[in-house]
């Protein structure tokens, strides 16, 4: 049976939610959805399926034979309590069929509009996805997919790199962030972004640490920003948990399989994560008031 694997509930609104999660082969995603957890009443047929991004898209056949998956499920109700599993079918043996666990999601209450009918620089993010060297090439990294978590939000929101823009960029809409209520959640800039990226094949998924760009009075698109390079979580110290970060990456290269840019912060013609690091990192070791 195919793999079903990193399960996560992204794009959640008042209409609708996302799955994404990856597997072993290339493979047709679909999403089973029920009023109760233990799956006695399916409304599935009810619901509007979606595959995203567009089936005939070159990321959409990136990801797939990637083994990432995504399917939106929308005509939801607000406010309401549904549970669902992803369904994994080997698109090469029809008969394969994997599934995961049941899982449960609360839609968003409400959308907020603009009170001033204004629209905010910093809800569009932009993010460059890590590709090895030996899988560069053409449009490297399409397909990669980006998935963003923040401070306030209940559920994260997630893009494909190279949808919309070049790989290996994405662009993440802020704007499908609600809080603990429900409701659109006002970034000001500065919060804390915690982005996974989902990558190809057995590559183990990558975990970064972002800030939200300042707010503004103009639209556009920002980058997100790297905070200081030796707290590695943004948590405001330098303490052993950046430094067991740190442990992981020793030796690393850019071609391996687990390997982070965010750590190699010593521009060296090796490019590797060594005792130069280390030893930049020593220097900030202990600090608390890092902003």
């Amino acid at each position: 049976m195919p793999a079903t694997l990193n399960v996560r509930t992204t794009d959640v609104t008042p209409a609708s939610f996302s799955v994404v999660w990856t597997t072993d082969v290339p493979a047709d995603p679909f999403v089973e959805v029920y009023s109760d957890a233990l799956m006695t009443n399916r409304i599935t047929d009810s619901l509007i399926i979606t595959p995203m991004p567009a089936a005939s898209s070159t990321v959409a056949q990136a990801a797939k034979s990637m083994g990432i998956m995504k399917v939106r499920v929308s005509g939801l109700a607000a406010s309401a309590k549904y549970y669902f599993r992803a369904v994994t079918k080997d698109s090469q043996n029809l008969a394969s069929t994997g599934y995961s666990p049941v899982y449960e999601v609360t839609t968003a209450s409400k959308i907020t509009p603009y009170r001033d009918e204004r629209v905010f620089s910093n809800d569009l993010a932009l993010f460059s996805v890590h590709v090895r060297p030996s899988d560069a090439g053409e449009q490297s990294g399409a397909g990669y997919l980006v998935i963003v978590e923040t401070e306030g939000a209940r559920y994260p929101v997630s893009a494909f790199a190279g949808d919309g823009i070049d790989a290996p960029w994405s662009i993440i809409d802020l704007n499908n962030l609600f809080n603990a209520d429900g409701e659109n959640l006002d970034l000001a800039g500065n919060e804390k972004m915690i982005i996974t990226v989902y990558r190809k094949g057995t590559l183990p998924p990558l975990t970064h640490y972002r800030k939200v760009a300042p707010d503004g009075n103009l639209a556009g698109v920002a980058a997100s920003v790297k905070g200081f390079f030796a707290d590695i979580n943004l948590d405001g110290k330098i303490d052993e948990t950046d430094l067991n970060e740190l442990k992981k990456q020793y030796r690393m290269m850019p071609d391996d399989p687990a390997f982070n840019p965010d750590f190699n912060f010593v521009n060296d013609s090796e490019d590797q994560v060594d005792v130069r690091e280390f030893s930049k990192f020593s220097l900030e070791y202990g600090r608390t008031d890092v902003e």
